[in-house]
């Protein structure tokens, strides 16, 4: 946006005084809205020249009138030029404001992500989990360095962001940050959440990002089948591994996630009036409730480590990241090749033991702990043509 500016001095010559002066006015017209204010000066009005807007002559009143207009048209540049450092879009009411030294807060994106992570923060083991608030962290440190490149800006004012702005960064975190297309979704949907929370709080008028479609990204299930799970239950491990892969096959008789599965106590252990025993919890990511009846192969897990008469966490902990390395490690020495992660073993649950043992998906749907139905109907879709091949090839068409 071309923000057009001009300056008028001018005698307001229906205000004379009874001294027969008339006051010195500025008019500050911006994209044509206009401001007047007095400039303090007064003079008679035939001293005054209005082609020059200027007081006539060299007396010594006039030249210091003049320097103090002067002065006037001077501090309004300044202040026009400061403001569009700070961004593309001003009236002239915020111009005049500048002018006259009264602070004008121009609201960033950077700026409602600091807000927003301060929110997270003081929210912490009640809304939010830690890993919540350090991915919001760490896409903040991105944008700040996609402005930086892209736009030569230490942040970027909200009233200046267009739609173009989540093409530009899309473009970035592809080309620079090498991210595949499902986390450059997750980084720009955590974005738009950032201009609908500015919406919220009236700094922007609408939502710029609010037609911006993400593409498409179909993501491989990985999961392992009965063959995979036999030969991670028989392989020879340390007894550093053998704890990682307990811990995995907990998960993978359990479909408990990551959080879940460190957090799990006695007190989420529910026995029914048939004696089968459940774990019972409220699923952080969804704060949906979740509930799993205990498998012989999870309690046998359980047992190991004498979980009746444990008051504290259940299982040993460990962080998501080692976890997620000593599985590579197994995943060789079991002669499993595909790319082992703790989520692994919520997929195998959703996939080994419910699906191909013709677990409903409504059913499937409260024991993973989907927010909705329609997340476990997306995942059977995409293990359905595996299964179909698997059923396919126990046929005898000879």
């Amino acid at each position: 946006m071309l923000n057009k500016l001009s300056i008028l001095l001018y005698v307001y010559r229906s205000k004379v005084n009874g001294k027969g002066l008339v006051p010195v006015y500025c008019r500050i017209t911006l994209n044509g809205r206009r401001k007047q204010f007095s400039t303090g000066c007064s003079l008679q009005p035939m001293d005054w020249d209005a082609g020059k807007s200027k007081y006539k002559g060299l007396s010594s009143e006039a030249r210091h009138i003049n320097k103090k207009l002067s002065s006037i048209r001077k501090a309004i540049l300044k202040a026009y030029d400061d403001l569009a450092l700070k961004s593309k879009h001003f009236d002239v009411d915020q111009l005049y404001d500048e002018y006259c030294g009264r602070t004008i807060e121009v609201k960033t994106i950077l700026g409602v992500f600091d807000l927003h992570i301060l929110q997270i923060k003081e929210l912490l083991g009640k809304d939010y989990s830690p890993a919540t608030y350090q991915k919001f962290i760490l896409i903040k440190s991105h944008i700040k360095e996609f402005i930086k490149t892209s736009y030569r800006l230490d942040d970027y004012p909200l009233a200046d962001l267009k739609l173009g702005f989540l093409y530009d960064l899309e473009h970035y975190l592809k080309a620079r940050k090498k991210q595949n297309q499902n986390t450059v979704n997750k980084t720009i949907e955590r974005v738009k959440k950032i201009s609908r929370l500015a919406v919220a709080h009236g700094w922007l008028s609408h939502d710029p990002f609010a037609l911006f479609r993400k593409k498409p990204y179909t993501k491989e299930v990985v999961f392992l089948d009965n063959e995979e799970l036999r030969q991670l239950e028989s392989c020879q491990l340390s007894e550093r591994l053998n704890t990682v892969r307990l811990l995995f096959l907990f998960s993978c008789y359990t479909g408990l996630a990551y959080h879940e599965l460190t957090t799990l106590r006695k007190v989420h252990i529910k026995k029914d009036n048939k004696g089968m025993l459940w774990i019972e919890m409220i699923r952080q990511k969804t704060k949906r409730p979740i509930s799993v009846l205990l498998l012989p192969k999870a309690l046998d897990i359980l047992e190991s480590y004498d979980y009746t008469s444990n008051a504290g966490i259940l299982l040993p902990v460990i962080s998501n990241q080692k976890l997620n390395a000593f599985l590579k490690e197994i995943a060789v020495k079991a002669s499993i090749h595909k790319h082992l992660t703790h989520h692994v073993a919520r997929k195998t649950f959703a996939t080994t033991v419910l699906l191909n043992n013709d677990v409903p998906v409504d059913v499937a749907s409260f024991m993973l702990g989907h927010s909705r139905v329609s997340t476990t109907e997306e995942f059977y879709a995409k293990v359905q043509k595996e299964r179909v091949v698997t059923h396919l090839q126990k046929l005898n068409f000879d």
